[in-house]
C-alpha cells in the first residue's frame, strides 16, 4: 500500500516534546491533565513557607512531573514571583552538580545592575567556589570556566594545593573547605537580596533527579543540603522517591536503607496526583503530529475518540503504567504513518492485537494463524466469559471486529460456532427485555457484536483485513519506545 504525497510528508517523533509556555496565561492551554487547581493549592506553601526548605514531587516514572513542574514554574511567572529551573539528567555529565547549580544562579543574577549589591556579592561568592569543587571539576573549571567563574587567582592556586596534595596536613585542606563554604553561604545570602521586594523565597525546582547517575544524584542532594541550606531558598526535587532510593541502594548494597537515607534531604513529601488513565492517554494523543492526523481524516474525530476509549479500557485491564501506555502509543504512531487519510483505519483490530501481542504472545501467534479463535482472544483481553459483566459500546464494536475478521466475505464459512455463545446471552437479555419491556445498553452492545460478526457489507471490500494488520503490528511490535 503506497502513501499519498501528502500522508509521505507526515512527520514522525519518538520522543514526547516538552511543553514549552511563552505566554503569561493562566490557566495555561498547556495544562492537559488539569493540574491547575493542584498548583494554585500548593502556591501558597511555597510563599509563606519558612526557609530553608526541600519538598519532593514525588510521581512515578511518566505521571508528568516535569510538565507539573513547569506549569508551575509558569504559574508562579504569572504572579511574578521569581524562580529557577535545573533539569538535573541534562547537566549529569558534569564531574560536580555544583556546577550546573552555581550556572543556574549567575543566569539570574546576571540580570541585576553592574553596581547592585546582590551582583557584587555574587561576584564574590563565585570565588569560593574552587575551594568546595571536587578536584576534577576544579581542573574542567580552570580549562573553561563556562562563562560562570570569576576565579580570584589566589583562590584558584589554593584550590589547586588542596586537590594536588600541596598541602601537607590534611586538617589544612579541610579547614580551606570549610572556609570556602562558609564565604560562599555568607556571599549567597547577600546575593538573594536580588530578590523582589514583596519576595521572601527563592523557589529553585530541580527536575529528572531519579534519571541520573546514582552517585550525581547523591552528590547533587549532598550540594542542595549543605551548601544552600539558607534563609529564604525552597527546592522543589521532582523524582520519583522509591526508584531514587532503589538506585541509592544499589551504590551502598543491598542492606542500605535508601529511601531513609533520602529523609536526611527531604522535609516535605508531596504525592503527585496521577491523572486517570483515559486522562493520561487524551493527552498524550493531543500531540500536533497526532492531531493533525486525524483532523485530515473524514471521520478522524471518531477515530481519535475510538482509539482512546479502547486503549483505556485495555490499560485498565492490564493495570498499564504510564510508560506502557507511552510504548503503546509509540508503536500506533508508526502504524498510522503507514496508513494513509483516505485509508481504512481498523483501530478496532489494530488497537487490541497491539495489546495482545504483549501480554499473550502464543494467543497472538495462534490468532494470526486462525481468526476463529476470537472468542478467546475476547475473553482474554475483557478478563471475562462471554456472557458476564458489562460491555460498553465501542467495546462492542471492537469484538465485533475481532469476530467479523475472521469470516472470509467471499466464502460460505461458518460462524455459528463462534456466534452461539454471544448468540445466547442476547436471547437471555431478551427475556429480561421483556419482561422489563425496556432494552438494556448490554442488550444493544451484545446485538451490536453479532450485526458485526454477520457484517458482509461492512467487511466484503476489505479481504485480507487481519492479514494487513499482522504486517503492520509486527513492524511496529518490535520496537521499544523508553
Amino acid at each position: 500500500m503506497e502513501n499519498s504525497s501528502n500522508d509521505a510528508k507526515q512527520k514522525f517523533s519518538a520522543r514526547y516534546k516538552e511543553i514549552n509556555i511563552e505566554d503569561n496565561q493562566w490557566p495555561s492551554s498547556e495544562d492537559k491533565l488539569s493540574r491547575q487547581k493542584e498548583i494554585e493549592n500548593l502556591t501558597p506553601l511555597l510563599i509563606n513557607a519558612q526557609a530553608p526548605l526541600v519538598i519532593c514531587l514525588d510521581a512515578p516514572w511518566g505521571a508528568g512531573k516535569t510538565t507539573f513542574v513547569k506549569l508551575w514554574s509558569h504559574y508562579l511567572r504569572s504572579l511574578e514571583i521569581k524562580s529557577l529551573y535545573l533539569n538535573a539528567w541534562e547537566n549529569d555529565f558534569a564531574d560536580d552538580p555544583l556546577l550546573p547549580l552555581i550556572s543556574t544562579f549567575d543566569k539570574w543574577i546576571a540580570a541585576e545592575d553592574e553596581d547592585s549589591t546582590a551582583r557584587a556579592a555574587w561576584k564574590k561568592a563565585k570565588k569560593f567556589v574552587p575551594g568546595i569543587l571536587k578536584s576534577s571539576a576544579v581542573a574542567a573549571a580552570k580549562a573553561a570556566s563556562f562563562g560562570i567563574l570569576d576565579i580570584d587567582k589566589e583562590l584558584e592556586k589554593l584550590a589547586g594545593d588542596v586537590v594536588g596534595g600541596a598541602v601537607g596536613d590534611i586538617v589544612d585542606s579541610f579547614n580551606v573547605k570549610q572556609k570556602s563554604l562558609e564565604q560562599f553561604k555568607s556571599q549567597l545570602s547577600v546575593a538573594l537580596e536580588a530578590l523582589p521586594d514583596d519576595q521572601n523565597n527563592l523557589v529553585i525546582f530541580i527536575d529528572e533527579l531519579d534519571r541520573c547517575r546514582p552517585t550525581y544524584a547523591i552528590e547533587m542532594l549532598e550540594r542542595v543540603k549543605h551548601l544552600f541550606d539558607l534563609d529564604q531558598i525552597i527546592f522543589i526535587l521532582a523524582m520519583n522517591r522509591d526508584q531514587l532510593g532503589k538506585s541509592i541502594q544499589g551504590v551502598y548494597g543491598a542492606s542500605f536503607n535508601g529511601a531513609q537515607y533520602l529523609k536526611r534531604f527531604i522535609d516535605i513529601d508531596y504525592q503527585l496526583r496521577t491523572p486517570s488513565i483515559k486522562e493520561y492517554i487524551s493527552a498524550r494523543l493531543d500531540e500536533p503530529e497526532i492531531s493533525g492526523y486525524f483532523k485530515a481524516r473524514k471521520e478522524g474525530r471518531y477515530d481519535l475518540e475510538h482509539i482512546i476509549e479502547l486503549m483505556a479500557y485495555l490499560a485498565l485491564r492490564f493495570e498499564y503504567t504510564p510508560r506502557d501506555i507511552n510504548q503503546l502509543i509509540g508503536r500506533l504512531k508508526l502504524i498510522f504513518r503507514s496508513i494513509p487519510h483516505n485509508h481504512y483505519l481498523d483501530e478496532s483490530i489494530i488497537v487490541p492485537l497491539l495489546v495482545l501481542r504483549q501480554e499473550n504472545p502464543q494467543l497472538y501467534t495462534k490468532y494470526s494463524k486462525d481468526a476463529l479463535c476470537a472468542n478467546n482472544v475476547i475473553e482474554f483481553l475483557s478478563g471475562k466469559k462471554i456472557g458476564e459483566g458489562a460491555l460498553e459500546h465501542r467495546i462492542a464494536v471492537m469484538f465485533g471486529y475481532l469476530i467479523a475478521a475472521a469470516k472470509d466475505p467471499y466464502s460460505n464459512q461458518s460462524m455459528e460456532e463462534v456466534l452461539a455463545p454471544w448468540i445466547k446471552w442476547s436471547k437471555t437479555l431478551t427475556e429480561i427485555a421483556d419482561a422489563s419491556q425496556v432494552q438494556s445498553e448490554l442488550q444493544r452492545a451484545v446485538n451490536m457484536v453479532i450485526e458485526l460478526a454477520n457484517g458482509d457489507r461492512e467487511f466484503r471490500m476489505r479481504r485480507g483485513l487481519n492479514e494487513l494488520a499482522f504486517k503492520r503490528i509486527e513492524l511496529a511490535g518490535e520496537i521499544n519506545f523508553s
